[in-house]
Order: structure tokens, then C-alpha cells, then sequence
């Protein structure tokens, strides 16, 4: 067991499998729907929050118990059977990437425990050995890291486009960044003054362009003397 590769994947239309039950796989089948994965869950009897996604379309819930060819054409398998082992061999064969629920020796790739405020999102993991630590360092995550991060990675997206457009030289564009990390917006979001927060980016991306231009104009002086 050796879960020290960290990664976060793109699974927009890719076919993922869930098969078994167990207290965990409604909230792995859930979070796959909400990465926009096309989600199959192959199981006799379902959750209830399992069968309203199923009811309202947004993965496929066929009755019946696991068959071999459900790996066929998978991204990923998320398992939680009694015996997990059948399935791990023929996932590794196909080559596809296989997670069984509390089954680490059974698993290609591990879930970390998750914080999120809008695009952010930190993983923590243990490599297995104690998920607890993982859990107690995301409570204190969810105290420190609050929703202004939200709100501030909105504010930068939001202003990404006119730095790059406005800002060609690379180590102006840097420093502008570490300089808006670095500021006080971040606490005034957190009193809630949006508008304020987005004043200041405002005026440091006005000092930043005027620094560029002024560098770019020094710069074609020198080349023409």
C-alpha cells in the first residue's frame, strides 16, 4: 500500500462503476455525479439517496448483481463487497482504476478527506493508516480555510484574463499575484466587504500595468539606442 501519488482527475463523461452497499457508497456515488462522471451502480437493493438519483436520471442503477463484462469500457470501480478481491484482479487486468471502500489492500487509488470552499479543494491523506488524523485535520481546515477562499478564488478568476491581457511581462505578472495572495484581501473578505476586497485587486492591477508599461517602454529605449 502506497497511496503517496496526490492527484486530481478530470471526469467529465467518463463511465464509472459503483458496485455493493454499504454506509459509504451513496456519498462516493454522489460525489462522482458531481464531478460529472456517467455513473453506473450495479447492486440489487439501493440506498434510498441511490435510488432518487437513479429516479431522477443522473446515473444508471441496473438490479442485479456484479458480472465481470460491468468493467468493460470503465474509467474507475468503486467497491464495497464482503470480498473485494475478484473484482481488484479483473479491474487490474483491464486497467482500470479500482477503489474497495475500507479495502486498502484491494485499492489502485485511495479517497482523501476532502475540504472545499467553491474551486478550492484540499485532500489529506494518511496512506491508509489512519483516516481519523486525516478527518481531525480537515475540521481544523473547515475553521481556518472559510468561505472568503471561496469568494477570493471567484474575485482572481474573475481577473485572471485582464492580467494575463494587460500584464505581458512574466515577473510583473508574478509579483502582482504574490502581492494580491499576500495582501489584506483575503481578511477584508472575510469581514465581508466584497466590494472593498475587489477595489484593492483593482488598484494593485493598475500599479502592476503601469510598472509593465513603464518596464516595456525603459526597455525599447535601450534597444534603440
Amino acid at each position: 500500500m502506497n497511496f503517496r501519488f496526490p492527484v486530481f482527475l478530470d471526469l467529465t463523461g467518463k463511465n464509472c462503476l459503483v458496485t455493493g452497499a454499504g454506509y459509504e457508497v451513496p456519498s462516493k456515488v454522489q460525489a462522482l455525479v458531481d464531478a460529472s462522471a456517467y455513473v453506473t451502480y450495479v447492486n440489487p437493493a439501493a440506498d434510498p439517496r441511490i435510488e432518487t438519483l437513479a429516479a431522477s436520471g443522473l446515473i444508471e442503477w441496473q438490479q442485479r448483481e456484479f458480472q465481470p463484462d460491468d468493467l468493460r469500457d470503465r474509467f474507475l470501480v468503486i467497491t464495497d463487497h464482503e470480498d473485494n478481491s475478484e473484482i481488484f484482479r479483473l479491474a487490474e487486468e483491464q486497467r482500470v482504476l479500482c477503489n474497495s471502500v475500507d479495502d486498502p489492500a484491494h485499492c489502485r487509488f485511495s479517497f482523501g478527506s476532502i475540504h472545499r470552499q467553491g474551486d478550492l479543494t484540499i485532500a489529506i491523506s494518511t496512506n491508509g493508516w489512519a483516516p481519523a488524523v486525516a478527518v481531525r485535520l480537515k475540521e481544523w481546515l473547515q475553521h481556518e480555510v472559510g468561505p472568503e477562499y471561496a469568494t477570493f478564488l471567484a474575485l482572481l478568476k474573475e481577473f485572471r484574463p485582464e492580467i494575463t491581457s494587460r500584464i505581458a511581462d512574466f515577473e510583473t505578472r508574478r509579483a502582482l499575484w504574490y502581492r494580491i495572495v499576500d495582501s489584506d484581501v483575503l481578511k477584508i473578505l472575510r469581514a465581508g466587504r466584497n466590494e472593498e476586497a475587489q477595489a484593492a485587486i483593482r488598484q494593485m492591477l493598475e500599479e502592476a500595468a503601469v510598472s509593465s508599461t513603464s518596464r516595456s517602454d525603459t526597455s525599447s529605449g535601450a534597444d534603440n539606442r
